[in-house]
């Protein structure tokens, strides 16, 4: 499975001269506390060769992906934006230009939330070819995260950016089956960006909508005990 982490946002990089993976939770950087708990990448530590950092090409950037985040994760791939683009769907484009099979199941993970998860999202795509996405979610009412609406049968019917249209929450990770469902998903937002962007970007979660466009299902799977760590400081990291 092919893991990309889009960290190439406007809020990424601080005015302190450091970025918000680096803040200290209980004593350890951000991106550490939330990335080293995923299951799927915890078990397989040669799954690193198929993790791709997304970043911006500036100062404050290149210092802490060629000095930390290498570091921390030697066998990654880290790919520099020179310029911001219009959302992390859209960022994450760079790494899933370097996956390699276009069948394999792809991972987004905007790695800011900690949570408990023994999902497996390849056995899920290998059992069931009816289904091309996934997301972790968790209940809240908060309009600061993204949600999918599912109908009376369980099945997810929409999905919205900082709109409550359910109980069911975004932890912030995604699974497609495929980064061929994924471009398909993108080409069918950018068609109907006035329904699904927010604040003109376009955001992963919504991209579900592109999902179910094509005829393919979306499944929620429960994140436990989640713990969104960018607040844990009192405030926005």
């Amino acid at each position: 499975m092919h893991i990309v982490v889009p960290l190439a946002g406007p809020d990424f990089e601080r005015a302190d001269g450091r970025v918000k993976a680096e803040a200290e939770v209980d004593g350890a950087p951000l991106l550490r506390q939330t990335l080293d708990t995923r299951a799927w990448l915890r078990s397989d530590r040669a799954s690193q060769c198929n993790l791709t950092f997304i970043l911006r090409d500036s100062p404050v950037s290149r210092r802490f992906g060629e000095g930390p985040l290498n570091a921390w994760y030697p066998k990654a791939r880290r790919v520099f934006l020179s310029g911001e683009t219009q959302g992390a769907a859209l960022s994450a484009l760079a790494g899933v230009a370097l996956t390699r099979s276009t069948s394999e199941p792809l991972c987004i993970d905007l790695a800011d939330i900690q949570y408990v998860s023994t999902f497996e999202p390849r056995r899920l795509f290998a059992d069931r070819p009816d289904v091309g996405a996934a997301a972790l979610t968790f209940s809240s009412n908060k309009p600061a995260y993204s949600y999918l609406r599912t109908d009376e049968t369980g099945d997810v019917v929409e999905a919205a950016e900082k709109r409550v249209i359910s109980q069911n929450a975004s932890a912030g990770t995604y699974f497609f089956a495929s980064s061929t469902v994924y471009l398909s998903a993108l080409a069918h937002n950018l068609a109907n960006v006035d329904r699904v962007a927010y604040n003109g970007l376009f955001y992963v979660c919504p991209l579900f909508n592109g999902v179910l466009a094509s005829g393919l299902r979306v499944v929620l799977e429960r994140a436990e005990n989640v713990r969104d760590i960018k607040f844990d400081a009192g405030g926005p990291i």
